[in-house]
């Protein structure tokens, strides 16, 4: 028996690490100024940012929400991060902040964990890219037990992406801790309104559109039953779209 529970124990740590190992998460935080102080603000960010996140491994990226109810509310990101990010102490950087960023603010978040899903994601794997000038950022709430419809349509595009070539980019974010463990946020990065700028499909053949590639990839009418099926797994109250700025002034410099 003392051998079977050891081998259970074993067993069971190979697949949390397996599990853990190859996720990928993301850490945000938002910040809405007081009123009258956003340079205050945008100050005391600058030289913090400066000071202690001057690394890859420290490094911070900070983006400005330009429009919706949460305009002129700020984000700021750590990016690809595994769990051993927290265990770091950082109890000394928080310090910091709050003797000398703090009293800008009117409204903060607190750190929620984002974990990035890969299956969903094209276009963004590249460690060394320069972030993008706009990010459109659409949050939803999928609803208890619904997280495969709503993904499969995402896992399946991100597919089609690739195999048609697309230039742009697009991934799927889930929160972890920190919020609604059933918020998604689909984001994707673009460096002009209009025309090309957010991305487009070399590999679309002449007369064809996105619904006929994707249902020649995946079956009959697949278009329309995995996007009805990925409507149906959102609750619309949840539903949130907005534009962001990036802010490199605000992040981190290489």
């Amino acid at each position: 028996m003392k051998h079977l529970l050891i081998l259970l124990v074993a067993c069971t740590l190979s697949v949390q690490a397996q599990t853990w190992g190859n996720k990928e998460y993301w850490i945000s935080y938002e910040y809405t100024p007081k009123k009258g102080e956003r340079e205050a603000f945008e100050k005391a960010v600058a030289t913090k940012t400066k000071k202690w996140n001057k690394t890859p491994e420290t490094a911070i990226f900070t983006f400005e929400i330009l429009n919706g109810p949460n305009a002129g509310t700020y984000e700021r990101w750590v990016v690809r991060k595994d769990r051993t990010f927290f265990d770091q102490d950082f109890s000394a950087e928080i310090a910091y902040w709050d003797k000398n960023v703090a009293s800008t603010i009117a409204d903060e978040s607190g750190q929620q964990t984002w974990r990035r899903f890969k299956g969903s994601s094209y276009g963004w794997d590249n460690e060394n890219a320069t972030p993008k000038k706009f990010y459109q950022q659409n949050r939803v709430i999928v609803k208890q037990g619904k997280t495969n419809e709503f993904l499969r349509v995402h896992e399946r595009f991100a597919k089609l992406m690739e195999k048609l070539e697309y230039t742009g980019n697009r991934t799927v974010f889930r929160i972890e801790n920190g919020g609604n463990t059933r918020e998604f946020a689909v984001v994707y990065g673009y460096d002009q309104h209009g025309g090309e700028g957010s991305g487009t499909f070399l590999g679309l053949k002449e007369g064809e559109d996105l619904e006929d590639a994707y249902n020649k990839m995946f079956g009959y009418d697949a278009w329309y039953k995995d996007w009805e099926a990925n409507r149906s797994a959102i609750e619309l109250w949840g539903s949130l779209a907005q534009k962001m700025k990036f802010r490199p002034d605000l992040s981190t410099q290489f």
